[in-house]
């Protein structure tokens, strides 16, 4: 089920939010961050520090530029470099408050919007994050993160292989047909009763799995969700 979910990320990374991989850092983890970049080849893959500051993950001054120049450079961020690509969050458990809010704004407006340095910074900023968390006990991504995550895969209970992944053809393939891929109210509706059901009572985990049944029918070659891409996303 790994390699599936990591076959239909690697089709909508931003339009699934992203991967939050639970597990010490070892040979399987490695494998998994391996496919998922091998599946992504040629989208900009950043990394994510902990201590980051807010003129290197949003943008800000580009100080020797603006002196060179003698007017303000804008120098761009880590969010805006990832644009299209995929973010990668090591010790993500430890990612503060602070920077979580920053982090799910961006994710949720798909565009980095910031004022400083008396400048005004705009730049797209559609990225998928995978957060990797190596807590312990009580430790954990932050719920603010972790809702935007629509796949949790345990790389503890998982061999290093990880699996069949997806040729690039098969992406670029099923990325063309994920516009058009239609899904039924019907569909909707079971998939609300289902999170209903098992108390889920988060919108985003059902917009999710909608989300992730349009991936697998595109996969698939089809432009309308059935039953069985539905329940696979469920």
């Amino acid at each position: 089920m790994n390699a599936l979910a990591l076959r239909l990320y690697a089709i909508d990374p931003a339009g699934l939010g992203g991967l939050l991989v639970r597990g010490r850092a070892g040979p399987a983890r490695d494998a998994l961050v391996a496919a998922m970049r091998e599946m992504m080849a040629g989208a900009p893959v950043r990394r994510l520090p902990v201590s980051i500051s807010d003129d290197r993950l949003l943008g800000g001054l580009d100080l020797a530029a603006t002196l060179a120049l003698g007017k303000p450079v804008a120098l761009r961020g880590v969010l805006a470099d990832c644009d299209g690509g995929l973010l990668i969050a090591p010790m993500a458990e430890r990612i503060s408050a602070g920077l979580a809010s920053k982090l799910v704004a961006v994710m949720d407006t798909g565009e980095v919007a910031t004022e400083r340095d008396g400048m005004s910074l705009k730049a797209p900023a559609s990225f998928g994050l995978i957060a990797l968390d190596e807590g312990v006990e009580d430790e954990h991504v932050s719920m603010a993160l972790s809702e935007r995550l629509a796949f949790h895969l345990d790389c503890d209970k998982q061999s290093e292989d990880s699996g069949e992944i997806a040729s690039a053809d098969e992406i670029a393939n099923a990325r063309a047909l994920l516009r058009d891929v239609q899904i039924p109210d019907s569909i909707l509706i079971d998939l609300v009763e289902a999170a209903d059901a098992f108390g889920i009572d988060s919108l985003r985990a059902v917009q999710h799995a909608a989300r992730a049944a349009r991936v697998a029918a595109a996969l698939a070659g089809r432009l309308h969700v059935n039953v069985d891409d539905a329940k696979l996303a469920a």
